[in-house]
């Protein structure tokens, strides 16, 4: 009688090693013939490309909200080229308006306003032409509403009061309280019992400031 051949264990395993190899070749090559798979990677690379898109935006979102605290809008009228309401970041001045406004026409007389004035919001910005009148306007000095008319220190806001020459913030606070402590100013002379207000101080905004 013919013997059988016996297979170690260690010869069994790597019998049952090239059995599963070529199965599974088999299958590679008969059940799935035309599968791609650099089109998982493709999706995959998509995928990861989207998700960097979306991160990238997310962080530049809030930059791109303004805070409604930090921007002017200003109304200009008068001899600029294009006249309107324009859009500024807080603390420009009138010359940042003008060149907004497409710069000041040929025959503006530039010299009878403040162009280095600061600007507070809701400001309407006069530009006279020359030989214009004055009429009830005032374009002389440092005119707080360049070209229109004086801050009402009974109604004036703080952002207001802060455009007036050595009034701060600190300054126009108390201006405020004052009046709200005391009632509306009688006098512009009054303002001088606001604290830190002297008659040096007055004598700068007297020409710019009024009751009425």
């Amino acid at each position: 009688m013919v013997k059988l051949f016996k297979l170690t264990p260690k010869e069994q395993k790597l019998v049952i090693l090239l059995v599963c190899l070529l199965a599974l070749g088999v299958v590679l090559r008969f059940v799935l013939p035309g599968h791609d798979t650099s089109l998982v990677a493709k999706k995959a690379e998509s995928g990861s490309m989207d998700s960097a898109r979306e991160e990238k935006e997310g962080e530049e979102s809030p930059e791109a909200e303004k805070d409604p605290e930090d921007v002017l809008v200003v109304h200009v009228t008068g001899a600029v080229k294009n006249p309107g309401v324009y859009i500024l970041q807080k603390g420009s001045r009138v010359f940042h308006v003008v060149e907004e406004a497409g710069g000041a026409v040929e025959e503006a007389d530039l010299e009878r306003i403040n162009l280095a004035q600061p600007l507070y919001d809701g400001q309407p910005v006069h530009v006279p032409r020359k030989g214009e009148e004055n009429s009830s306007q005032s374009y002389q000095g440092e005119t707080p509403a360049v070209g229109m008319t004086k801050i009402n220190i009974n109604t004036a806001g703080k952002s207001q009061l802060e455009t007036l020459p050595g009034i701060g913030s600190v300054k126009a606070q108390d201006i405020i309280s004052y009046r709200e402590k005391n009632g509306p100013f009688q006098s512009i002379e009054e303002l001088t019992k606001v604290s830190g207000i002297g008659e040096k101080t007055l004598e700068r905004i007297r020409d710019l400031i009024t009751i009425y």
